[in-house]
């Protein structure tokens, strides 16, 4: 049959011009089955006009390599769909034996593989759980629901925080002060501080207090006391400083009393010492005493007015004692290592950032 667009002759068994892709006019009620069928089968013909054959992407039917539209559908044949798609499970082949579709006819649709069975694993196939729906939009006037808490209802609030610090500057524990008064010993709460590890720590060692919004730590009178740290300040005769592993008391030298003698007591030149610094020694002893003169007074570890070369934990240059003519005495810290100590007289306030020294164990007050 001639195309009635460009006349090129086609096969009377083509819905569409195989040049230009036309409909062929008067082909459409032929009914297929009261044709006589082909002496040759379509896939003879294909393999004929040599090639591999072109499969149509719209209706999936072979045509011939030389066709540039589908002989059923008129759909360009692309260079893409030169060669056939790989055969897998479930995809239609095409049977020698079957008869050629009507033109414009629709092919019929392939059953489906058959489900390959699965292994048995053992576990029962759950079902696939449902989306939940979105919430709803908050409507005019309506008021966005609270967060919800993160600390129980009634649980009272953090005022304060106290870190327990290791002997290589890590926080080892941490203590929560949410109660107006909270106990430091060996034999407290366990929502208190309790340092039931350290043997110079008595029972109820000291007490932190709140005072408004100030807290405060108040010493219970025990003989190793309580140290805050500092790094300059003035100190009363009597006052005791801890020194890496040294305490040490710093104190007015007593006046000697007068007697009549005939002759002046002859000894060493007097540097003009007023004030001297007394080791005390673990067991309640006293060790070395040290004279302090009127002016500046080191404090070390190699070289000083006070020296202890045998202690680790003392800087070469740890502080400065400093005796005033006007009869005060200051301290001050000279960037030492391990920081310099005073035992605390009463109450003293404390805030985030204070080191306390209970017994042996290093305290640090936190902001909540």
């Amino acid at each position: 049959m001639d195309c009635p667009k460009c006349g090129a002759h086609n096969e009377t068994d083509v819905g569409s011009c195989l040049s230009c892709g036309a409909h062929m006019p008067g082909e459409d009620m032929v009914e297929p089955t009261l044709m006589k069928p082909p002496s040759r089968t379509p896939a003879q013909k294909l393999q004929q006009s040599g090639g591999a054959p072109r499969q149509c992407p719209n209706c999936m039917t072979l045509n011939a390599a030389s066709f540039k539209f589908c002989a059923r559908c008129g759909t360009p044949l692309t260079p893409s769909a030169a060669a056939p798609p790989p055969k897998v499970a479930g995809w239609p082949v095409a049977r020698r034996d079957a008869k050629p579709a009507a033109p414009g006819a629709r092919a019929p649709t392939q059953p489906s593989a058959p489900p390959v069975p699965l292994p048995p694993t053992g576990k029962t196939p759950t079902a696939a759980r449902p989306t939940p729906p979105p919430p709803p939009k908050p409507g005019p006037g309506t008021r966005p629901s609270a967060p919800a808490a993160t600390t129980k209802a009634g649980s009272p609030k953090a005022r304060a925080r106290i870190s327990a610090i290791a002997r290589d500057g890590s926080r080892s524990a941490d203590y929560v002060l949410t109660q107006p008064e909270t106990r430091i010993g060996r034999a407290v709460g366990d929502s208190e501080v309790k340092l039931d590890k350290d043997q110079f720590v008595a029972a109820t060692h000291a007490v932190f207090k709140f005072e408004g919004e100030q807290l405060t730590i108040q010493d219970s009178g025990t003989e190793n006391g309580v140290f805050l740290w500092f790094k300059e300040r003035q100190i009363q005769s009597g006052d005791e400083l801890r020194i890496g592993r040294q305490r040490l008391r710093i104190e007015w030298l007593p006046e000697e009393p007068e007697t009549a003698a005939d002759q002046p007591l002859w000894g060493s030149p007097d540097p003009g010492y007023v004030a001297r610094a007394v080791q005390l020694l673990e067991g309640g002893g006293e060790g070395d005493v040290f004279p302090l003169k009127q002016g500046e007074n080191l404090v070390g570890r190699g070289s000083g007015d006070v020296s202890f070369p045998q202690d680790g934990y003392v800087s070469s240059r740890h502080c400065l004692v400093t005796v005033g003519d006007d009869g005060q005495i200051g301290v001050k810290d000279l960037g030492s290592a391990n920081g310099t100590f005073v035992k605390i007289n009463g109450s003293s306030p404390v805030s985030p950032g204070d080191l306390l020294l209970v017994g042996e164990q290093i305290l640090r007050v936190d902001p909540a």
